[in-house]
């Protein structure tokens, strides 16, 4: 086996394939062939393939992490396209004025939760991708840290999708039918790009690393005060947001609608999403502290 099939099995074992493999194999057979004998220099094949992936898998999950974000500002807009076409006087119709609390029920849940998640998740991967930018190779756990949550955002935002088309579907009788078009259309060309984003991000997610480092978090992202007490015990912060939310969303619903009760009902349901989305999406994004046992110095810039 030459040294260059050599390297194509390493490139393939790691996830670096099609045109991206064939273009490195291609470069380097052309020096090979300028310069014969410098595969001695060139030293290992699977080193080599090893520091390619490295910088591959790096440079692909910060710009699928910019694309993600990018989708999820167009699924943003379809949100609030969608809500002042149907409903331009801010008025909406009543749960059961729809065809059936089976459309209802998802509907609510994707124009309401879900945009929240895919708002957080989504800043978080640019904001990371942002901050690193310079690094020309980060440790494999922070690859795998910005992939993960560039896709959490973009399934987040496809449910804020599906959730306007079933927003579409459950009212389409009682709403005029341009200002449905209007909604499902946008919806309709967020999703696609939502789609084609989460394509790049899966093929991000393809290219094994193995380079050492830990994925930090949050704390790494922002500089809060208290971190180190926050650190110590996850459940702080969560608690702090949760209650902080709860009561932003109270005085900005009474202060809206002169109702305390109305500004209570409000403040506590965010709370409690904040509390639920917190404890089954913190880690996964990076939120929730790593244990105290995993936490070397800070990150480098």
């Amino acid at each position: 086996m030459s040294w260059l099939e050599e390297l194509s099995d390493e490139l393939a074992a790691r996830g670096v394939a099609g045109g991206r493999r064939e273009r490195i194999l291609a470069e380097l057979g052309d020096h090979i062939a300028c310069e014969p004998g410098c595969e001695v220099r060139l030293g290992s094949p699977a080193v080599l393939a090893a520091r390619f992936a490295e910088e591959l898998g790096t440079d692909m999950a910060r710009r699928s992490a910019f694309t993600a974000f990018a989708a999820l500002a167009l699924a943003a807009a379809a949100l609030l396209i969608s809500q002042l076409a149907t409903h331009p006087t801010g008025r909406y119709p009543g749960f059961d004025s729809g065809h059936s609390l089976l459309l209802f029920i998802p509907a609510a849940l994707g124009m309401l939760v879900a945009p929240q998640l895919a708002l957080a998740a989504g800043l978080l991967a640019a904001w990371r991708a942002i901050r690193r930018r310079s690094a020309p190779i980060l440790p494999a756990a922070e690859v795998a840290l910005i992939n993960r949550r560039a896709r959490i955002g973009l399934i987040a935002g496809l449910a804020t999708v599906v959730g306007i088309e079933l927003y579409v579907a459950d009212f389409s009788a009682s709403l005029p039918a341009w200002r449905l078009a209007t909604a499902g259309g946008v919806a309709a060309c967020a999703g696609i790009a939502l789609l084609a984003s989460a394509r790049a991000v899966r093929r991000a997610g393809e290219i094994v690393s193995e380079h050492a480092g830990r994925a930090g978090d949050l704390f790494d992202d922002l500089p809060l005060p208290g971190s180190t007490w926050l650190r110590a015990q996850p459940w702080r912060l969560g608690s702090a947001a949760s209650i902080a939310i709860a009561l932003g969303a109270t005085l900005f619903e009474w202060h809206a609608e002169r109702s305390l009760a109305e500004g209570l009902q409000r403040g506590v349901t965010e709370g409690v999403l904040v509390a639920v989305g917190f404890a089954l999406f913190g880690r996964a994004v990076g939120v929730v502290a790593q244990p105290p046992e995993q936490e070397p110095t800070a990150l480098v810039e």
